[in-house]
């Protein structure tokens, strides 16, 4: 979920798409083609225009490759990162904590995938100034029922 909210698209479809593009490109497409001229020149060999629209396939894919590296860059990774360089700790942790919900709720409702994440999430900001500090933090008991604990615990 990091990674789609960063780069605007989920990384396993993307590598999705690639494959199938560079299936079709570079595999479908010239045999294809080759297929078809082996019809109209009966007898010749297909291997020398297999390879060479291979090689098309292969510069129209490393194009595209690049074209979308570029706009995932331009219009999702570049604006968050300008705006988290501005952002107060405390909008940080914030930040944090709601990838990791999207990230729990996500695998929750996901037929297919573990719940790997989830529960209560501790937050905490670590700093050059400050060192580490505990924006929240759960318990791993309620401190309403465990008063006695919580006093000794906060007065030493």
């Amino acid at each position: 979920m990091a990674s789609t909210f960063m780069e605007g698209i989920d990384p396993m479809l993307l590598e999705r798409i690639i494959n199938s593009l560079k299936e079709l490109l570079l595999d479908n497409y010239p045999k294809a083609i080759a297929d078809e001229f082996k019809k109209f020149f009966s007898g010749k060999s297909d291997v020398a225009l297999k390879d060479n629209l291979t090689n098309i396939g292969k510069g129209i894919l490393d194009k595209f490759k690049e074209d979308l590296d570029l706009y995932r860059h331009k219009k999702h990774i570049n604006p968050v990162m300008s705006a988290v360089s501005f952002l107060p700790k405390e909008e940080l942790a914030l930040m944090a904590e709601t990838i990791v919900s999207l990230t729990s709720f996500k695998r929750k409702i996901s037929l297919d995938a573990a719940e790997t994440v989830g529960g209560p999430i501790d937050v905490a900001v670590i700093s050059k100034g400050d060192g580490f500090v505990w924006i929240k933090r759960k318990h791993y008991f309620n401190k309403e029922l465990n008063p006695n604990f919580v006093t000794s615990y906060y007065t030493k």
